[in-house]
């Protein structure tokens, strides 16, 4: 995982005031071909903007005049962001930040490293040149081992995803595995979501700890905002760096957890995130959220009196597609929560820029209105799908679902396997250097087929919850040890994060439960301009969790939707809470909304699956 990490750059192109002596190439045909033409191997350096130990390589290996010289005269060397390109990331990391990848000219790995001191660094580059001259080849990827008696079991099931991380469980500290430690954003979300469905003590036990260590360890008391990762295991020794998408992934979960408990901690921590990305993270001029805040440790080292006046850490003011769609769902469920209209407008301002960039070609691009024509990535149109059908059901606007739907068809078109389930790149070729194998990744697969069971819902159309059960069963073979489905020994670093704490694997589990036990469906019915159907959809909104999808209907605007579900469109306002097709008796008051959302108050009901 992250053994070395944090870097250079910003925006769409690296600064390089310290590597400049390197000829540094672009990734792309290009480079290959000159790797081909004059027989000699190329350096793929794997780097990103907020990266410590990226920083280190820099001011040390690469700018040492031994390096330079061998890189020069030996290797054809290419720099790659890897936010700008988590494709190349996905397929080259060697388990860390940075990674050192040398390739032959198609493209296949020769030897890898994470961060290598110079006279390591030295070493390995006069291996590879011997090696790749006489035609040896040089073992340099680490296998992947077994890591528990859960994941010989073949065919996943959710019971196997819980007990692997119960066997992960840190009873002393919270979250996962050993060190270091990520937030464990899809894990919190599994446990408390199946905590607010059946309302087992020890699944909210391990989602709370585990959240109160990131809070304890991570969370920037002086400047707001969560730093990435700590490399300690009691959360205690962060590494600097505060992430756009971490910020987000975070705040969804603290909104959550103040759902469940009520503590006043959590709220203050989602205000204090929201205020980090507004106030540091957000471009004036555009109203867009930036990528990133370097790893400055000197900064952080100062007392807090002295950061006023200090130097702020740099930021890499890159406006990434699917973060900010990431960003706008967290706002969207911060405003039903908290019942801020702020949110809910800086989500829209968000989600109409995201609409415009969309609405040109028909697709996201990775980079807001990227001018390079870079890939394009599920993950992007996949958290937009997800942020419109959040707005949809916030708002009640129609736009939004129709936005989703059209994001849905662009995904289907680009990114759908022959096979089952999705590619992580666009299928279409890309001539952008050595043909990449294709890789379909179990976490935007799984937060695709949760997205696709919402819409299911909201539209009663079979056809969507087929599709997400399909995608869903396509992964049971590899869940819960691999994150994907392709060629063995990629996505090094995202293996080692699944054995350390399953990212994908929960996010799976997930989505399966809502397949098989279905949502919780509230359909607010009633004028929209009465004060008593304002009051209901408020609670619906504050209400709606993980497992609850929101519909707002006007009796007269929306009188086909009220009549084919068989609601009365003449009645007093009301909300009918729905656990597949069947309902309970209408609510009519906030407070009776309330009781049956609190954990478990729905479990007797919840015993057939809505897909049965």
């Amino acid at each position: 995982m992250n053994t070395a990490d944090d870097s250079p750059g910003n925006g769409t192109k690296l600064p390089t005031p310290i590597t400049n002596a390197i000829s540094w190439c672009d990734w792309g045909d290009d480079a290959f071909r000159a790797a081909d033409a004059g027989g000699k191997p190329v350096l793929l350096a794997l780097t990103a903007t907020w990266c410590h130990w990226c920083h280190v390589m820099d001011q040390t290996s690469y700018s040492d005049p031994r390096v330079i010289d061998m890189v020069n005269q030996w290797f054809i060397p290419v720099r790659v962001d890897v936010d700008q390109r988590p494709d190349l990331s996905a397929r080259y990391n060697q388990g860390g930040f940075p990674s050192l990848a040398l390739l032959d000219s198609g493209g296949q790995v020769i030897a890898g490293r994470v961060y290598t001191p110079p006279d390591d660094m030295v070493k390995l580059l006069e291996e590879v040149r011997t090696a790749h001259s006489e035609g040896k080849p040089l073992a340099s990827k680490k296998s992947v081992p077994p890591s528990s008696s859960s994941s010989q079991v073949q065919g996943a099931t959710q019971d196997i995803v819980l007990l692997r991380l119960e066997e992960l469980y840190d009873t002393g500290f919270g979250g996962f595995g050993d060190e270091p430690k990520q937030p464990p954003f899809e894990s919190i979300q599994f446990l408390l979501s199946l905590y607010q469905r059946n309302g087992e003590a020890k699944l909210q036990e391990m989602a709370i700890h585990t959240l109160n260590g990131v809070i304890d360890g991570l969370y920037d008391n002086r400047d707001g905002g969560f730093f990435r990762y700590s490399v300690s295991r009691d959360w205690r020794v962060p590494h600097f760096e505060k992430m756009l998408y971490a910020n987000a992934r975070l705040a969804s979960n603290l909104l959550l957890a103040l759902q469940v408990t009520g503590k006043v901690a959590y709220k203050n921590a989602v205000l204090g995130t929201f205020s980090y990305l507004m106030t540091n993270l957000r471009d004036p001029s555009s109203g867009m959220f930036w990528a990133s805040e370097d790893a400055e440790e000197d900064y952080y080292r100062l007392p807090w009196k002295d950061r006023d006046t200090a130097k702020k850490p740099s930021i890499d003011t890159t406006v990434y597609t699917g973060w900010n769609a990431a960003a706008a769902t967290a706002l969207i469920q911060a405003y039903g929560v908290l019942g801020e209209s702020s949110y809910l407008e800086q989500a829209l301002l968000v989600l109409g820029t995201l609409w415009e960039d969309f609405d040109r070609d028909r697709e996201l691009s990775h980079i807001v209105n990227d001018p390079v024509g870079r890939p394009r990535f599920l993950s992007d149109h996949i958290h937009a799908f997800s942020a419109f059908l959040n707005c949809y059901q916030a708002t009640g606007s129609k736009v939004h679902l129709e936005r989703a739907g059209l994001i849905l068809v662009s995904m289907t078109q680009q990114f759908i396997a022959p096979d089952g389930g999705f590619y992580d790149v666009a299928s279409r070729e890309v001539s952008d250097g050595p043909k990449l194998v294709g890789v379909r990744p179990v976490l935007e697969n799984a937060m695709l087929a949760e997205s696709l069971v919402t819409l299911a819902n909201i539209t009663q159309d079979e056809t969507y919850m087929e599709m997400a059960d399909a995608t869903l069963q396509y992964f049971t073979e590899v869940v819960p040890t691999s994150s994907y489905l392709g060629p063995p020994n990629l996505r090094i670093v995202e293996e080692d994060e699944e054995r350390l704490f399953a990212p994908a694997a929960s996010a799976w589990a997930r989505a399966m439960d809502l397949v098989e036990s279905g949502t919780v469906d509230l359909v607010v019915v009633g004028d929209t301009s009465l004060k008593a159907t304002k009051a209901l959809v408020k609670a619906s909104l504050k209400a709606r969790t993980h497992r609850w999808v929101v519909q707002v209907l006007d009796p007269v605007n929306d009188a086909h939707t009220v009549k084919r579900l068989g609601f009365p469109a003449n009645a007093a306002p009301a909300v009918y809470l729905c656990i597949g097709r069947q309902c309970l008796a209408p609510i009519h008051s906030p407070g009776e909304l309330r009781k049956w959302a609190r954990p478990g108050a729905l479990a007797a009901t919840l015993i057939a699956p809505q897909n049965q």
